[in-house]
This record gives C-alpha cells, sequence and structure tokens, in this order.
C-alpha cells in the first residue's frame, strides 16, 4: 500500500455522488422534521430561571411525601403550601399570554410530581431487588440480581429536576430508530460495491496483479472504508446535534442521563452530554462493524445490489427484533441476545441502560452493553479476516 493507492480507494468512495444527495436529502429531512419546534412555547419558556427556589422546594420531606400521598397527581395550586411564591409570581407575569401562562403551569405540576415519582419508583425498585435477593440461590439469575443490588446499593446516580426538554431530545437524537438508520444506509451505500464494482468496470484483475500487492489493495480499500464510514457518523451526527440544539436550545444547566425520561433506573451516572457522547461512539463502532460486513459480503460478489440488500437486511432485521422482543429484567436469554446485540442498540445504547442488565458468558457476568461492544468488536474482526482472506485468495482471470 502507498498513498497514492490510498487516495485513489478515498477518490473512488466519496466521489459517488448518490452517497451526498442521499445524504443532503436526509439531512435536510431533519432540518424540516424538527424546526416545526423551533417557536414551541414550551421550549422557549421554561421554569430553569426558578431552579434555584424550586430546589429548596423539592429537598422539604414534607413536599415529598404530600405529592406520594396524592398519587403524583397534585395541581399547581395544591402545591401552593410548598412551592416558594417567587416561581408563581414568575408565571404570573405571563398571564397576558394565555398559551405561555398554561404551559408553564403544566410544566410546574408535571415536573414536580415526575420528580417524585422518578425517586420513589427508583426506591422501589431496589426493594423489590433486595427482596428477591434475600431468597435467592446459586443460579445465573441470582447472582445477577445480587450482584444489581450492590451496583444500586455503591453506585449513587442522582436524579435532579430536568426543568427543560432540551436535554430529553438530545438523548433522543440516538433512540429514535430512523435517523441512526439513515447513517447505516448511508454506510451500506457507499461501501456495497467497494470490491464488485471493479469486476464490473473491468478494473480487477489489474488490481490483483498490481505491484502493491493483494495486501496492499486489501490495506487501502480497508482504510478508505473506515475514513468513509468516520466521516459520514460524525457529520450527520454533528448536523443532527447543532439542529437539535437550535431548535430546541442548549441545556442551561448539566442535568445527569438518570433525570431524564426512561432512565430513572439506570446505573449510569454520567450527564445527559457524556450520555450523548456514548451514543455517538457507539454509532461509531456500529458503522465500522457494519462497512466490515458489506466488505466482506462484496468481495464475494459481483454485483453492489447483492451487499447492499443483505448488509441491509442484517441491520434491519436485528433493529426490528431488538424493538420487538422484551427484553427481560436482570440478566440476557438466549432470545433476548440478538436484539441486545444488535448495532441499533449499540447506537441508542437507551434500553441497554435504562435498568441494570447482565449477559452470562460461560457464567461470567458482563453489562449487556459491555458484551454488544465486544461482539460487534469480534464480527468486525472476523468479517475484515473473511475479506482479507477472500481477496488475496482470488485468481486473476484474463
Amino acid at each position: 500500500m502507498n498513498g497514492s493507492m490510498l487516495k485513489t480507494e478515498i477518490y473512488k468512495i466519496f466521489s459517488k455522488r448518490v452517497i451526498w444527495i442521499s445524504m443532503a436529502v436526509f439531512l435536510t429531512l431533519y432540518l424540516v422534521l424538527k424546526l416545526q419546534f423551533w417557536d414551541n412555547v414550551s421550549i422557549r419558556y421554561t421554569l430553569e430561571p426558578m431552579r434555584p427556589q424550586l430546589t429548596e422546594a423539592v429537598e422539604n420531606p414534607a413536599f415529598h411525601e404530600f405529592v406520594r400521598k396524592s398519587s403524583y397527581n397534585c395541581s399547581t395550586e395544591e402545591m401552593r403550601a410548598f412551592v416558594p411564591e417567587p416561581v408563581y409570581e414568575y408565571i404570573e407575569q405571563y398571564r397576558g399570554n394565555e398559551r405561555i401562562y398554561r404551559s408553564l403551569n403544566s410544566d410546574l405540576a408535571g415536573i414536580l410530581n415526575n420528580y417524585f415519582e422518578r425517586i420513589d419508583q427508583r426506591e422501589a425498585f431496589i426493594q423489590e431487588l433486595a427482596q428477591k435477593v434475600s431468597g435467592s440461590g446459586g443460579t445465573a439469575l441470582d447472582r445477577a440480581k445480587a450482584r444489581l443490588l450492590q451496583a444500586y446499593r455503591e453506585t449513587p446516580v442522582p436524579i435532579e429536576l430536568n426543568l427543560e426538554d432540551s436535554a430529553n431530545n438530545f438523548i433522543d437524537v440516538n433512540h429514535a430508530a430512523l435517523f441512526p438508520g439513515l447513517i447505516m444506509l448511508l454506510v451500506i451505500a457507499g461501501l456495497a460495491g467497494i470490491y464488485s464494482d471493479e469486476y464490473t468496470s473491468g478494473t480487477q484483475s489489474a488490481l490483483l496483479t498490481s505491484r502493491q500487492g493483494r495486501r496492499g489493495v486489501f490495506l487501502s480499500k480497508a482504510i478508505a472504508a473506515g475514513i468513509f464510514v468516520t466521516g459520514v457518523v460524525l457529520v450527520t451526527e454533528a448536523f443532527f446535534m447543532v439542529v437539535t440544539a437550535v431548535c430546541y436550545r442548549v441545556p442551561s444547566s448539566t442535568v445527569s442521563a438518570a433525570s431524564t425520561y426512561g432512565l430513572s433506573l439506570t446505573l449510569y451516572g454520567g450527564s445527559v452530554y457524556g450520555f450523548c457522547l456514548r451514543q455517538v461512539l457507539g454509532t461509531l463502532l456500529a458503522g465500522l462493524t457494519l462497512g466490515s460486513i458489506v466488505m466482506c459480503i462484496s468481495v464475494f460478489s459481483k454485483s453492489a445490489l447483492i451487499p447492499f440488500f443483505a448488509a441491509g437486511a442484517y441491520y434491519g432485521g436485528t433493529a426490528i427484533y431488538a424493538n420487538s422482543v422484551p427484553f427481560p429484567r436482570y440478566l440476557s436469554s438466549l432470545w433476548s441476545l440478538p436484539g441486545e446485540w444488535s448495532l441499533f442498540m449499540l447506537q441508542t445504547q437507551f434500553e441497554l441502560v435504562e435498568a441494570g442488565r447482565y449477559t452470562s458468558i460461560f457464567g461470567l457476568l458482563v453489562p449487556t452493553l459491555a458484551t454488544n461492544a465486544v461482539f460487534n468488536l469480534l464480527l468486525m474482526a472476523a468479517c475484515l479476516g473473511i475479506c482479507y482472506w477472500g481477496y488475496t485468495g482470488k485468481q486473476v482471470r484474463g
């Protein structure tokens, strides 16, 4: 392999107009869908300026007990005995605008009710787990429950007041099925013909007899594919995040991921931004893995359509399975693993960390998200190995 060969392979991939046209269409679609929330009242007007007052209010045990007894359905007026008056004065200034006034009142009741409910749900889950562990045996499931209970007790995860929708929407960028799928579609479209196009164009024999050798051609294509996948993932993810920041605003405060919807039972104690970074890195690994699958199929195909549809079927099939099969609590099963180890779950990570979950690998308990990453790393290595073996073993036909 030399620099000239690598540049040629990079040019072959990046010069495909269909990729950039498709990317432009996808990004425009995302922009159009999100811009409709640009002028949303609940996004532009929040209770964030009242964070100090509301934080002080929710630290009152009597307020917590009052909301619990109401089954987490307190109205704004019923909370007056516990919520500082400046909060109501802040809302009152918008009485002249019915939409803003109603939105802030609704947010006040909803956020505070939900805050206490999430804390109680987490505590109830831990207590339920403790009861199950107390009478457990020595099976993998029993050991998973005991280990989870220890993790919940030793790893405190803060649940904070989430006063804005922006934090929820940043996490949702890679949770919604459509847009992670579009990124992978671009990867498949760009690499489907990486080997089969050489056969179609009649340049396969020349490459196989190149002075750089078959190993050099393989390395050039593999590195070029890696650069392409990295570029596609980072550009699309950056665009998604910028549009989300513009439409939903950047969170005024860095709340924990556990403070967003659906993650009150998570063992992940990091911030929303940290969780988003994990999703981007997961998408990058998913893209590189899928790219290696495409290359592996392409090296044995004379048409780019075969790797395109085969890789698409693998990604789409496992994603649909992951969204259709209920994941068991505590410990993965043979039925859930195809979904839990899917590339889509590596991108979103949401369902894998919404509550503690382990996978038993020959009796060793490993966090399911970690087993997903290891599985896909091994799959990528296997596909690249098969691709190398398949390409270097090709016969030249003159």
